[in-house]
């Protein structure tokens, strides 16, 4: 394998001069992802950030030997689960600015330039970008292209924001940093509202490979189900913002749209999603 420094080296040289190395910690918290993690950081390499860390989540597999193969900074922080893995990433960071990706995400040449200008401009503390599928084949690759389509666009101000997303890192600190804190996307989110701090989605485009399976789509869902129960425990405010997420805005007001571009099948796709989350979020502990 070729080092990440090495293919910096080598996009870099690609334009007329080197470019400066942006102020930005690329971390991806991973757990057992060593199908996904070398090109993820090939393409990362091509986005010129002055720091790309991996914090594992206790792999079993290769993906520790994978990241340190290629030269990035990797935190073993064992099986603590996903908040504390995000918070020893940005926590460990100098940079003014922390992005979050996954290990199955895939972002274009110059995507942090692009959002680092965004969020700038919009004076945003939480940017997340645009996101279409990489696979975008069969039901399950088209299904998930036509659904994030219309969950994951440009959008001036919202109240939740994904990955890939930028963040400042000040901004990132100033979350409640409670050892049990259920650290999902949609906590985070909830927690900047309360600051007062913006979020939005940008222009900016990335992509994602998706789940084509049936087993592990529904199984993923479920998860999220679980998920916005535990979202709804803390702040049970949110309870019917959540119900009419899952029962009418999944179903009904993200699929209507690809259907009118002749996407027919992505009604049972919104079904399937909306049921299965349905399943997770009112299941037993």
């Amino acid at each position: 394998m070729i080092q990440l420094t090495n293919l910096r080296e080598q996009s870099n040289r690609s334009g007329p001069k080197l470019r400066s190395q942006l102020p930005v910690s690329i971390q991806i918290c991973t757990l057992n992802e060593e199908a996904n993690l070398e090109e993820c950081l090939r393409h990362v390499a091509q986005n010129n950030a002055a720091e790309v860390i991996v914090i594992d989540g206790g792999s079993s597999d290769r993906t520790v030997a994978i990241a340190q193969s290629l030269g990035v900074t990797v935190i073993e922080a064992g099986s603590v689960g996903l908040a504390v893995q995000r918070r020893l990433g940005f926590q460990s960071t100098e940079q003014v600015f922390t992005a979050f990706i996954d290990a199955d995400d895939r972002i274009p040449p110059n995507w942090l330039a692009d959002q680092l200008e965004a969020l700038n401009n919009g004076n945003y503390s939480a940017l997340q970008s645009s996101l279409r599928a990489f696979n975008a084949k069969g039901f399950w690759g088209k299904g998930w292209d036509n659904y994030l389509q219309e969950s994951v666009k440009s959008s001036a101000d919202v109240d939740m924001v994904g990955r890939p997303a930028l963040f400042t890192t000040e901004s990132l600190a100033s979350l409640n940093s409670a050892r049990d804190l259920f650290m999902e996307d949609t906590q985070m989110s909830r927690q900047f509202q309360d600051l007062g701090l913006r979020q939005g989605i940008s222009s900016v485009s990335a992509a994602r490979i998706c789940t084509t399976g049936v087993r592990e789509n529904l199984a993923k869902w479920r998860k999220y189900g679980k998920g916005y129960r535990e979202f709804v425990n803390n702040y049970p405010d949110r309870k019917k913002s959540i119900g009419r997420h899952i029962f009418w805005t999944i179903p009904v007001v993200r699929t209507l749209p690809a259907v009118k571009r002749g996407a027919m099948s992505q009604p049972l796709f919104g079904v399937l999603m909306a049921s299965a989350i349905a399943r997770g979020y009112f299941s037993r502990n």
